[in-house]
């Protein structure tokens, strides 16, 4: 037997006493009241996928697999649930707006999500469309109609589970996840704070019998400890946003109360489990947690990977079609924080198609790194899977130091560019030069980027002081793919163009 065969049937099985050092098992002595399994973040990734030290993780129908061996060993103990971002990061998404991936989850046996920013990428009407005639519920608290202020969707859910009253609600953070979302996709919606909205379910869900209360949450995992810090009354929070693996529950205090907080990664590489000892009053007295892989020698539910199957059919001839290729490979390596390879080499596409000056991109648009070896259309999809266009705008000197202030402040995400190079050093814009001139702040420089940033989302609020946009009526990842055919090997530009002396400190 495999040493990940042997691992899922040990974590699947009754637990043994003892687990790795710094997180030591805790018996049961009738075994768990509860169990959770949890996923966040899997964006679109029905299929395993390979990943640089990993061949073939992940993919619904494992997950299946595992949460049917999970429902018959514990019955109705058992509680599935995610953390939003669904959809959006495979051509899975592009081609059928999240349809295929409700369908595998409610067939992989889900029973309830929360709302993320990327479910919001087609709109609210698509994200309506696409969980009407589930199983699985769609809950979310805080997420309301800015003119009734009522929540869009189920704002809890009680559930009974081994004769315990479970309460369930759910929160999208206000401040890096609603921001995150485009802003033609926000309208009509607006959202309460989640702290504020997370004490006042507690409490109601508690006046309703509840004993155990369970936050779902797409904010990250900084904003998910906030919280736990500030609103006692809740037991555990799932959350999503961030891609953090929390490899055990993080245990939160908040005076005399303690909520865990738990996160399973990304892309469902990982199956989250978390049992509980439960006191009669519904508290968690003791707790088991841990990430299982999603390893390649666990069984695929053969219903699901059909269904699965019957979508990625219907594409992968144009998904396998092969542009280019990539000796080295394109790195998103540190993206957040320091320039990798994709970033410079697409940001000079950008530029070199548009004819401008200096061109953008985020860090945040970089879904997904390139292996060596050939350049599949898909490939590209999943490093840019948004409907992104290309745009050209004119921004003085002045605007431009301003921006950079930004990224510099760490007030907005890191920026790749192309056609100019700066040096920040703690929150200070210190040199910027264009073409290998010094910035002019008089001068006005024609500038492109991608829509959804000339239109100040994602914090980039100094795009709203440009003029002259033009949108060209070229999708971001067209562009990508036509440049790839024309110029068939794609390696890393050398330089760094934007370097950070130091960042400010944390406040």
């Amino acid at each position: 037997m495999r040493l990940s065969t042997l691992l899922l049937a040990l974590l699947l099985a009754t637990p043994a006493p003892a687990r790795a050092e710094g997180n030591p098992w805790v018996p049961f002595a009738d075994g768990p009241d509860l169990v959770i399994l949890h996923t966040n973040d899997t964006h679109a990734h029905l299929e395993p996928y390979d990943r640089k030290e990993l061949r073939s993780v992940g993919g619904i129908a494992r997950r299946a697999t595992m949460i049917r061996q999970a429902r018959k060993q514990f019955g109705d103990k058992l509680l599935v649930v995610d953390a939003g971002d669904t959809f959006q990061g495979t051509p899975v998404f592009n081609f059928f707006r999240g349809k295929a991936d409700y369908e595998a989850m409610d067939a992989a046996g889900y029973e309830a999500t929360t709302v993320g920013n990327h479910d919001l990428d087609e709109g609210l009407d698509n994200l309506k469309t696409q969980i009407k005639g589930r199983s699985m519920r769609l809950i979310s608290s805080n997420l309301v109609d800015a003119t009734t202020r009522k929540p869009v969707f189920g704002a809890d859910w009680v559930v009974e589970r081994g004769g315990n009253r479970i309460g369930i609600f759910g929160v999208i953070g206000e401040v890096s996840a609603w921001q995150s979302i485009a802003r033609k996709h926000r309208k009509g919606l607006d959202v309460l704070p989640a702290a504020e909205t997370a004490r006042r379910k507690a409490q109601e869900l508690r006046a309703k019998g509840c004993k155990t209360i369970l936050m779902l949450s797409h904010s990250g995992f900084e904003e998910d400890q906030a919280l736990a810090a500030a609103v006692p009354g809740i037991d555990l929070i799932i959350g999503g946003h961030s891609h953090t693996r929390v490899d055990h529950p993080k245990e939160v205090r908040c005076g005399t109360w303690t909520t865990l907080v738990a996160q399973a990664f990304q892309w469902g590489e990982y199956l989250g489990r978390i049992e509980l000892d439960l006191a009669p009053d519904g508290h968690i007295q003791a707790h088991n947690g841990f990430l299982v892989p999603v390893a390649g020698d666990t069984p695929e539910a053969e219903d699901v990977a059909t269904l699965v199957k019957g979508y990625t059919s219907r594409i992968e001839i144009a998904m396998g079609e092969v542009v280019g290729q990539a000796p080295q490979g394109l790195s998103t390596d540190g993206k957040y924080d320091r320039e990798c390879g994709l970033g410079r080499w697409a940001s000079d596409i950008v530029r070199q198609t548009t004819g401008a000056e200096i061109a953008f991109l985020n860090a945040g648009g970089l879904r997904a790194s390139i292996n060596p070896g050939p350049v599949h259309v898909g490939d590209i999809y999943q490093v840019f899977p948004f409907e992104n266009t290309l745009v050209t705008l004119s921004m003085t000197g002045s605007q431009l130091r301003r921006l950079l202030g930004l990224v510099a402040r760490r007030e907005a995400g890191l920026l790749y560019m192309s056609g100019a190079t700066a040096l920040l050093g703690d929150g200070k814009v210190e040199e910027v030069l264009v073409g290998g001139k010094p910035l002019q702040d008089g001068r006005v420089y024609r500038v492109a980027t991608i829509d959804y940033l000339a239109q100040a989302n994602d914090k980039y609020t100094t795009f709203s002081e440009a003029t002259q946009f033009k949108d060209q009526g070229i999708l971001l990842r067209d562009a990508i793919i036509d440049w790839v055919r024309k110029h068939p090997k794609a390696s890393e530009p050398q330089g760094i163009r934007l370097q950070v002396r130091s960042w400010p400190a944390k406040s």
